[in-house]
């Protein structure tokens, strides 16, 4: 940060009714900066106590609040307007800019730094922590039971057999089997070929490995406005083209990737909705 910012920072963090919700117990005016935590943020606090959510939640091709976040305040994680919102707490994630939280620190802005969960249960427990934070631990709790349903109500059913799937985003970026979807995927009896290859989180898997050995189930990412054309290929290549008798193709869309909480609600959804197309195709295959 430059030296010539810090009293335009401490002057706008004294202004007078900066501090005008010290007597609550619980933050008033509450700034994410975590694209993750903004899904969990706006599920548990009334709208007017969120003072900004990072600009990514207004982003559709990331954001699973996307609609609701259109309708409240964003931040681009500068400092300066950080401050000028007069937070009592900031919540934001260990890969935020280090000069904003340096900012905060030398103004006396509370803020709790948050990681990203590999497991089902590390998210939960993170539903919780916010929660915790936010004085709202009913609504944390009706939360994590609302997302455990969820994963419960999706489990495959004891009668069928787990089927084989991958996840192909744009890029050829696949989900490792350490990972919070590749959790997901084996709950709803999609058994992740990724771990065959070594793919432990989020890299590339290579097309060859889909062609010479490919699952029941490809969880195929949707391509953004203006992506690069060949991250675009990758997934509609003919060579996969060819396999749609073999291999069941279902959207899986990168919103649904990255963020736990809530978002594994609709993620399980969709992964639901692949195991249950592939199924039907794989009956239908047997019965010709």
């Amino acid at each position: 940060m430059k030296l010539w910012l810090a009293p335009l920072l401490a002057a706008l963090w004294l202004t007078p009714g900066a501090q005008a919700e010290e007597s609550s117990p619980h933050p008033m005016r509450i700034v994410s900066l975590n694209m993750c935590v903004d899904s969990i943020l706006i599920e548990l606090v009334s709208h007017d106590r969120i003072a900004a959510l990072s600009h990514y939640a207004r982003d559709p091709q990331r954001s699973t609040i996307a609609d609701a976040a259109r309708h409240l305040p964003i931040t681009y994680e500068t400092a300066e307007e950080v401050v000028a919102l007069r937070p009592d707490l900031v919540l934001t994630s260990r890969h935020s800019a280090i000069a904003t939280r340096n900012a905060l620190k030398r103004v006396g802005i509370r803020f709790e730094l948050f990681g990203v969960p590999n497991s089902v249960e590390q998210s939960l427990a993170q539903v919780r922590q916010v929660a915790k934070l936010l004085g709202a631990q009913p609504e944390g709790e009706a939360l994590v039971a609302r997302i455990q349903a969820a994963l419960d109500a999706a489990r495959l059913p004891p009668n069928e057999q787990p089927l084989t799937a991958a996840v192909y985003q744009p890029g050829g970026l696949s989900a490792g089997a350490n990972s919070v979807v590749g959790e997901l995927m084996e709950l709803t009896g999609l058994h992740n070929i990724a771990a065959r290859y070594g793919v432990e989180q989020y890299r590339p898997l290579p097309l060859e490995v889909l062609v010479s050995s490919p699952p029941d189930v490809l969880l195929v990412g949707e391509t953004s406005p203006g992506a690069p054309m060949q991250e675009e290929k990758i997934v509609r290549h003919r060579a996969l083209r060819a396999l749609e008798s073999q291999m069941t193709q279902a959207v899986f869309p990168a919103r649904l990737l990255y963020c736990a909480g809530p978002t594994m609600v609709p993620a399980v959804a969709a992964l639901v909705q692949a195991r249950e197309e592939a199924l039907a195709a794989k009956r239908a295959r047997s019965a010709q």
